[in-house]
């Protein structure tokens, strides 16, 4: 079957709980945290980072990341009426570094090169994907501290192969 995208349904509220709640735990080095804090503090996140992009993005695109009939991560995406917004992609850490996101993020290019639309993401300064996306001919026009705001405009050079991976 391969590598798919499905819109997400409430079916899916334990599974997207757990990936991004194991993401949380990763990337903020939960591990080192007291015992005793560690659980209340992912749950407060990953609670935030929810209501944060429901209030934020509120017409985007809920897609689960199926390979294998398997669920293995999440895409949302804001498809607004001139520029798409890539919110979020997360991927099950066994997942990572297998050709996935690369694909998905050239389809999401291509997606947008056939609308004329920019596509922008937000990306934190330490994330490894920030070399994925310059590849893909991102471009930063907004650097903060954390984070850098980055664009493919239309028109950038062509993207390699689709293939899936």
């Amino acid at each position: 079957m391969g590598l798919m995208l499905r819109p997400a349904t409430p079916n899916d509220e334990r599974f997207l709980y757990r990936l991004v709640y194991d993401h949380m735990a990763e990337t903020l080095m939960a591990s080192l945290w007291d015992p005793q804090v560690q659980e209340p503090l992912l749950k407060m996140q990953v609670e935030g980072q929810r209501a944060a992009y429901a209030s934020q993005y509120p017409s985007a695109d809920y897609a689960i990341i199926m390979y294998d009939d398997e669920a293995i991560g999440r895409i949302i995406m804001e498809r607004g009426p001139n520029t798409h917004y890539l919110v979020d992609i997360t991927i099950l850490k066994k997942y990572r570094q297998k050709g996935i996101g690369t694909w998905l993020m050239r389809a999401l290019c291509t997606e947008a090169e056939m609308m004329r639309k920019p596509l922008r993401l937000h990306v934190f300064v330490t994330n490894r994907a920030k070399r994925l996306y310059e590849r893909l001919g991102f471009r930063t026009i907004e650097d903060g501290e954390v984070t850098l705001l980055m664009e493919r405009a239309p028109g950038t050079a062509s993207l390699v192969s689709l293939a899936q991976p």
